[in-house]
């Protein structure tokens, strides 16, 4: 694998990574949106609550797409050097390795975000959801581990090599 493939993957990943990101943080902006509301003492339009969330989401998909774009150009400009691949074996063993990341990031947060519940009677959507990217973060560590031939083939299409 050479630079430029190294270089077209990092890409793709952080391309996915700013995704999982884009959606994990909504739930900060429903709270900074009732914190606006509950400082001026009124209630926010609901223009104003569905273009902040609708702005967000675009500049993230944007940015998104963009680092596609750059990665499939770079990918376009590569050679394939099959000498100097990693072999399979060592590949799947860096995606369980990334799952595993992802497995101990979640089960250390998981039990802080739950740690609400017994202490209130009423819970809202907007506080489940940073236990619910925690849960998928959870299960793609998971199906990192578990399934990484699933992950090397997709990784190797990403490439253009499938």
């Amino acid at each position: 694998m050479n630079s430029q493939q190294v270089t077209a993957i990092a890409l793709r990943v952080i391309s996915i990574w700013l995704l999982i990101e884009v959606v994990l943080n909504l739930p900060s902006l429903f709270l900074a949106y009732s914190s606006i509301e509950q400082y001026q003492q009124k209630e926010m339009p609901l223009v104003a609550y569905v273009g902040l969330i609708g702005s967000f989401l675009l500049v993230g998909i944007v940015a998104v797409f963009l680092l596609n774009k750059a990665a499939k150009s770079v990918l376009s400009r590569a050679q394939t050097d099959s000498e100097s691949s990693l072999s399979n074996d060592s590949q799947k063993a860096l995606f369980q390795l990334a799952g595993l990341y992802f497995v101990v990031d979640a089960i250390v947060y998981l039990p802080r975000s739950l740690g609400f519940i017994p202490n209130t009677a009423d819970i809202s959507v907007s506080s489940l959801l940073w236990a619910v990217g925690l849960a998928f973060q959870l299960a793609v560590g998971l199906w990192l581990v578990t399934n990484s031939s699933f992950w090397l083939n997709l990784f190797q299409k990403l490439r253009g090599r499938a």
